[in-house]
């Protein structure tokens, strides 16, 4: 039976067309359907930086006012909650706070009225992200510190962020 040349040809187009319907069936694949593309997520909007304030760490009190210029007066009712609960120091008396304004952000400098060496800054503002982000810093270096401050009376609101410069 497998000898004729005829059932040969006729068995081996039937097995042909049998991969030729199974190959088109399993290529079938709904391209006549539209297609899905996934959502695009919303763009985040990226916020520029305005400030480096990173550079302004390590710096003097007189330093700091060279680079930034004036002064200005500190927030309305501005308590440190740090100097308040480790120097005990009133809501009047802040003889070693003083404001500066640079790139649109207000920074606190804490220091040293004898040594004139800066402690920190203190970045205000109330959205963490956007902080970072104008005032160039990042979460995940060894050069300095990032704290957030929240108010003592509200401790879910954000006053700001505190920068500490490590020791290397």
């Amino acid at each position: 039976m497998w000898g004729q040349g005829s059932n040969l040809r006729k068995y081996g187009y039937r097995t042909g067309m049998l991969l030729v319907a199974g190959y088109t069936a399993a290529g079938c694949s709904g391209a006549h359907e539209p297609a899905q593309a996934l959502p695009t997520p919303p763009h985040a909007s990226r916020v520029a930086p305005t400030a480096n304030v990173p550079a302004l760490l390590g710096t003097s009190i007189d330093e700091l006012r060279t680079k930034l210029g004036a002064t200005h007066t500190l927030p309305p009712d501005f308590v440190d909650p740090v100097a308040k609960n480790t120097l005990g120091l009133l809501p009047g008396k802040s003889d070693s706070l003083l404001a500066f304004r640079t790139g649109g952000l207000t920074l606190v400098a804490s220091y040293n009225a004898r040594t004139r060496q800066v402690h920190d800054l203190l970045v205000m503002g109330h959205q963490e992200d956007s902080l970072m982000a104008r005032a160039s810093l990042r979460a995940n270096t060894s050069d300095y510190l990032l704290l957030p401050v929240f108010l003592t009376n509200r401790p879910n609101r954000l006053v700001g962020l505190r920068i500490i410069k490590t020791a290397k």
